[in-house]
């Protein structure tokens, strides 16, 4: 791809990925990871636990506060960067996608739910971008294996296995979905080399070895596991995390799988697809009859294989888990990207196709346009599927007024029996305020969810402020008799 255009698309990246980025309010489970990396800089103190996911989020974005100081908008510089990697390993993918990799940019830089969660503090993007590096990692490495007589390809050969090694520890040290992505990929080498090779795909893999393939195989997994092991044992002060990163993930999520934790209707994922995510999804179905020709006439190449593999695991994989979120989209729209864009690159630039690439077009601008909306302006509505219970203003003014108190000298408690009081923690992080699960001591003003409110009928109440949609806490202060 020609370099003026790279650029226009890292140009376009960097505005649609940083622009207003601290304007919205920091999410409840973007304020608990930006506390715990927080915590992590100032206190030196990590535990994986599961439920959190990974540590590269925590180590990453406590190295980003210690080099640019902790904020909103610096706790958001993680996933704007991995979105960088998505796009510009996205435009290397040219040399099989041809033309086609102008609607798989357009879709990976405008998808309303890959944008959205590009510009918030999860571990998706970064799943992502990993996986898409990957992904051209082993065909690179393909193709350098079927003309390895040239020298200078033979050690290019070997840059790829480290690079994908780098950035497969990445992806696992990120989100347990991650080993999602890598059955997905090793399940298709082994049934692609078994459909073209047979039994002499395994003898090639398992029985041929050289020194170069050893040093490939020692490099590559000292790589991985020194940055695995390093990150989850968080520096090896806690040896039991391996344990906890492998055996201890797999059950935690089978319990939340069992237990049906943030279980949705059998059509969650269609009806968000259909509401956000149209234009990948139209351009998938118009696919299916192109691939289905190509399969016909034996002309589907390996990446056209992969990428149908990748959309039709991908989706029996989330539709199968009980737990089913928005954020977790973006692990369906990049598969529906490649495909079609793969299966329509001629039809999209044939003169011939004009009226369907006019209609591309009409369908393209409604999607950037509601993309952009969700993205920028709507981002508070309630009703926005793709949201998920967004944090509102009045979280960050009733943060402000606490933080006002206890500057002037007057001291309170936040007391929620169930500590469902985020994203405070991280708005008060500068200040000494103590959170509780009990009532204890005499403080000169409480904060508290309006379930509780019964037991402050002797206090004024100041305030009641939205923390998400539909709950509230109160600001109670002047108590004159017992609480």
């Amino acid at each position: 791809m020609d370099k003026k255009v790279i650029v226009l698309v890292l140009i376009i990246t960097a505005v649609t990925r940083l622009a207003f980025l601290d304007a919205r309010p920091m999410d409840h489970d973007e304020s608990v990871h930006a506390w715990l990396a927080y915590d992590l800089l100032e206190n030196h103190r990590y535990t994986y636990d599961p439920a959190f996911h990974g540590p590269f989020l925590y180590f990453f974005t406590a190295g980003i506060f210690r080099l640019f100081g902790d904020s909103d908008l610096t706790s958001r510089f993680l996933p704007v960067l991995f979105s960088f990697i998505v796009i510009y390993f996205a435009t290397k993918y040219r040399r099989w996608l041809g033309d086609g990799v102008y609607v798989f940019l357009f879709i990976l830089l405008f998808s309303a739910s890959i944008l959205y969660y590009s510009r918030y503090l999860r571990n998706d993007i970064t799943v992502l971008a990993s996986f898409l590096v990957v992904i051209y990692c082993y065909f690179r490495f393909g193709e350098a294996e079927e003309v390895e007589e040239i020298e200078s390809i033979k050690s290019n050969k070997e840059s790829y296995a480290y690079l994908a090694s780098l950035f497969l520890a990445i992806m696992v040290c990120s989100k347990e979905n991650s080993y999602i992505y890598i059955g997905i990929l090793t399940s298709f080498a082994l049934f692609y080399g078994l459909y073209t090779e047979k039994l002499k795909y395994l003898k090639t893999k398992l029985l041929k070895w050289d020194a170069q393939k050893v040093r490939m195989v020692l490099i590559s997994s000292l790589i991985f596991f020194s940055i695995f092991s390093t990150l989850y044992t968080a520096g090896f002060s806690d040896i039991d995390g391996f344990r906890r990163a492998t055996f201890g993930a797999v059950e935690h999520w089978f319990t939340m799988h069992a237990s049906k934790d943030h279980a949705k209707p059998a059509l969650y994922y269609a009806g968000l697809l259909l509401r956000y995510e149209f234009l990948p999804v139209a351009l998938s179905i118009a696919s299916i009859p192109v691939f289905y020709r190509k399969l016909r006439e034996k002309e589907a190449t390996k990446i056209e294989f992969f990428s149908a593999y990748w959309l039709l695991t991908t989706l029996v994989a989330y539709q199968v888990l009980s737990h089913k979120v928005p954020w977790l989209l973006v692990h369906l729209v990049a598969p529906m990207a490649l495909f079609s864009s793969l299966m329509l690159k001629d039809v999209i630039t044939s003169w011939r196709n004009r009226g369907f690439r006019a209609a591309l077009v009409f369908l393209a601008v409604i999607y950037l346009a509601s993309s952009l909306h969700i993205t920028y302006i709507n981002y508070n509505d309630a009703s926005e599927g793709l949201i998920y219970i967004q944090v509102q203003p009045s979280a960050v003014e009733l943060a402000n007024k606490i933080i006002e108190r206890e500057k002037s000298g007057v001291h309170g408690l936040v007391f929620e029996t169930h500590n469902d009081y985020w994203p405070l923690p991280w708005y008060l992080r500068h200040i000494n305020m103590p959170f509780s699960s009990r009532l204890y001591g005499k403080f000169d003003y409480y904060v508290t969810s309006e379930v509780n409110a019964p037991l402050f009928k002797n206090c004024e109440l100041e305030g009641r402020y939205e923390i998400r949609p539909g709950y509230y806490m109160d600001l109670f202060e002047n108590c004159k008799g017992p609480i």
